[in-house]
């Protein structure tokens, strides 16, 4: 990358590689790199909020910066890159601050899940509303789409008391718990395809 940079989000779309945002030493970056095969990386528009720890995720060809901290606070904000116009615009704030969240896309919503709680992302009507939070304390969360469910793995932390494996029961509006972890260390999780592993 052209900046050195730790604590970021990195996101593909459109075959493109994005870093953006985190921190070097004691300063919040706001800036973004974009990474293509033909022309290396090269800068794009800033954040309109530094932030570090985020979460982010692609939905309709955008890409939303969820969260995180501005070495200041915790941040509620939300914003929404164009790629077309390349411009940064400011979504609605959530409910609740996260930092290092879990974030996902399922069924045209984004979810963001963390330590703060659980909500869900309307694009269409730019709103968040809560969810039922997976119901025990501690630990980094991560979340995926999975086979038309949403899926939730709750990992490590200083007083994190397990990690499991659970889904959201979208009729009753809660989480059921599916499975437990040998160990509390998960920080992300992925979807790949079963041919991807057996090949390894």
């Amino acid at each position: 990358m052209i900046e050195g940079r730790k604590s970021h989000c990195v996101v593909e779309l459109d075959d493109k590689i994005y870093a953006i945002g985190g921190c070097k030493g004691n300063n919040t970056m706001s800036s973004v790199e974009r990474y293509t095969t033909s022309d290396g990386w090269k800068f794009v528009s800033s954040l309109i909020v530094g932030r570090y720890d985020a979460g982010t995720v692609t939905l309709n060809g955008k890409i939303y910066a969820i969260g995180g901290n501005n070495g200041k606070k915790r941040l509620k904000s939300v914003e929404c890159y164009n790629l077309d116009s390349n411009t940064w615009t400011p979504c609605a704030d959530m409910t609740e601050c996260h930092i290092l969240p879990g974030v996902t896309v399922h069924k045209g919503h984004i979810y963001v899940l963390s330590f703060s709680g659980a909500e869900r992302y309307d694009p269409q009507q730019d709103t968040w509303s809560q969810i039922r939070s997976l119901g025990f304390g501690g630990g980094y969360r991560a979340c995926v789409s999975l086979d038309n469910e949403l899926w939730a793995v709750s990992g490590e932390s200083y007083f994190a008391v397990k990690s499991c494996v659970s889904v959201f029961d979208e009729e009753n509006f809660c989480w059921i718990e599916r499975c437990s972890l040998p160990k509390c260390e998960v920080r992300n999780c992925f979807v790949v395809p079963e041919s991807l592993l057996s090949s390894m």
